[in-house]
């Protein structure tokens, strides 16, 4: 009886145990998920107070851990969805007494082709050009006869290198058109714009250099707005640079003349445009021996000059240059020993004033200097006009100069003096001021000095660069019949025609600075009025409407 009650006992504290027992409860932190179509993996909270397992009903998903204890961080792991519908999974975890059910969806694949840039604008010589391609789908390349590419087709992500052909002729048209990428079903295009270049000139100064037979160097000037090169077909010609850009100097060097024969040759000198501008050179022949002296070597005269009697000797002919307007020399030429006489005019000048008189027989050369004492009339040098406004363009300006001294020249680094530096007297000269680029007028100078004193300043006042571009037509009344209109065009930029109207032409539709296009208007269909607009557009953003009405 004892056992009965003591086994009753022990049953009845187990049921009490039992009855107090806790659920194991379990739930996600949230219930629905959403992944990308790439796939991936992402990271779920767990809630639980006991042991838990995970079931999944998708193939294309992993869970990981599968079962545990406690709180958790579950790791789902999605393969890439390749297909063009969305997809969904339900995980759930499991404890012996609740279950927890979160739900997710997997995006749809989405197709792509994207390509950059989308517009490739060149010059007259064409050039390569590097083209991004963002696509996980086929395509293939469609391209004009004038354009061409690496690729033809691909897949995925690509770069792609197009060429674009240079345009021949003096007188073809800018072109443009679209270079496809694509399928049937996704695409983009690149639009590709080749404009002509303007043929920009080239000049050079001097056009001719003469060298003597022992040889020296020389300099000559380049003009032009252009990129240039310089080619010569001898070896015994070396230039100190073959290729620039804009106004350039370029030294000339000749060595010593080894033949008893003038040698001569051109150098080419050629803008980016393909215009030319030809150098002549000549270099004396290596001189004969023989002799030629002349006594004495320097003469003084006073400011009332005269004359006095110089000596040659030679075995040969022989001639004298003085090109100075205050002296004279006779006889100018001979042959062998003789007796000259060199006659000086009176100084009038407040300074002292010396020439040479050169005497040569072939190749040899005499220097006789010529000294004359100052007279007593005031210095003076003066410019005609002393002051001078030239147009943004620059250009060869014509200057005249008045004095009775010695002078020599300086200017602004934009203006370049072209005949002469130095001088003595009256004198004209020329100077070419360089293009003005910005919109801002500037001033600069020439300043002319007698023995570094400034005794005369011209000023030149440059106009800053402004666009241009007018149309001498900005309204049309065109018949019922059609019929065709020329505008001309003002411009210092290059310009292009636009319209959207299908029933109004132009031709051509671009240029550059002054020209004419001819618009064209269809003949009515109908009886009711119409109107449309042309777009004049310049390179700088310039902008001038053109209205065309048409009336029955």
């Amino acid at each position: 009886m004892k056992n009965l009650k003591y086994l009753l006992f022990v049953a009845a504290v187990a049921f009490a145990i039992v009855g107090c027992r806790k659920p194991v409860d379990v739930s996600f932190a949230v219930t629905t998920q959403e992944m990308e179509a790439a796939g991936g993996s992402v990271e779920v909270v767990l809630n639980s107070n006991g042991e838990w397992t995970i079931e999944s009903t998708a193939e294309w998903l992993t869970v990981s851990p599968m079962s545990g204890s406690g709180n958790a961080t579950l790791t789902l792991t999605a393969q890439a969805n390749a297909t063009e519908d969305s997809r969904s999974a339900q995980i759930k975890a499991i404890t012996k007494d609740n279950a927890a059910t979160m739900n997710l969806t997997q995006n749809a694949l989405e197709y792509y082709l994207t390509v950059s840039p989308k517009v490739i604008q060149c010059g007259s010589n064409g050039g390569e050009f590097t083209v991004s391609v963002s696509s996980n789908v086929d395509w293939e390349v469609g391209l004009p006869q004038w354009i061409s590419s690496t690729v033809t087709h691909g897949s995925d992500n690509a770069t792609v290198t197009l060429t674009v052909m240079p345009i021949d002729g003096e007188m073809a048209d800018s072109r443009e058109a679209d270079v496809f990428f694509g399928n049937s079903s996704y695409g983009d295009k690149v639009h590709v714009i080749q404009t002509v270049d303007p043929i920009l000139s080239i000049d050079v100064r001097p056009k001719n250099l003469e060298f003597v037979s022992a040889g020296e160097t020389k300099s000559v000037f380049v003009f032009t707005e252009d990129s240039w090169s310089a080619t010569v077909d001898v070896d015994w010609v070396t230039l100190s640079k073959t290729e620039g850009q804009g106004n350039g100097e370029v030294s000339v060097t000749l060595g010593e003349n080894p033949e008893y024969v003038q040698r001569q040759t051109t150098v080419v000198f050629t803008s980016g445009g393909n215009m030319t501008a030809i150098l002549s050179i000549s270099q004396e022949a290596l001189p004969d021996p023989h002799f030629l002296e002349v006594s004495p070597l320097s003469f003084q005269f006073g400011n009332e000059g005269g004359e006095q009697s110089m000596t040659i000797g030679c075995d040969d002919a022989w001639t004298i240059d003085a090109s100075n307007d205050w002296l004279t020399v006779t006889p100018m030429t001979g042959t062998g020993n003789a007796t000259v006489t060199i006659g000086v005019n009176p100084n009038t000048l407040l300074e002292p004033r010396m020439a040479y008189v050169i005497v040569k027989s072939g190749d040899l050369v005499q220097e006789v200097m010529v000294n004359q004492a100052a007279g007593d009339t005031p210095l003076f040098v003066g410019f005609e006009p002393d002051t001078l406004y030239v147009s943004y363009s620059g250009g060869i300006q014509h200057l005249e100069l008045t004095s009775n001294t010695t002078w020599q020249l300086q200017a602004s680094e934009w203006i370049n003096l072209l005949n002469t530096t130095t001088g003595e007297g009256d004198a004209s000269f020329d100077i070419v001021v360089d293009f003005n680029e910005n919109s801002e007028d500037r001033i600069g100078y020439v300043n002319a000095k007698h023995n570094g004193q400034i005794m005369a300043t011209m000023i030149i006042v440059q106009e800053g660069w402004y666009s241009i571009l007018e149309a001498s037509l900005t309204e049309i009344e065109a018949r019922p019949e059609g019929g065709e209109y020329v505008i001309q065009v003002t411009a210092n930029q290059s310009w292009s025609v636009n319209t959207t109207e299908n029933w109004i032409h132009c031709t051509p539709n671009s240029g550059f600075s002054n020209g004419e296009f001819t618009i064209t208007v269809d003949a009515m269909e109908g009886v009711r009025p119409r109107m449309g607009r042309i777009k004049l557009g310049g390179s700088t953003g310039d902008q001038v409407m053109i209205m065309v009405n048409q009336h029955p």
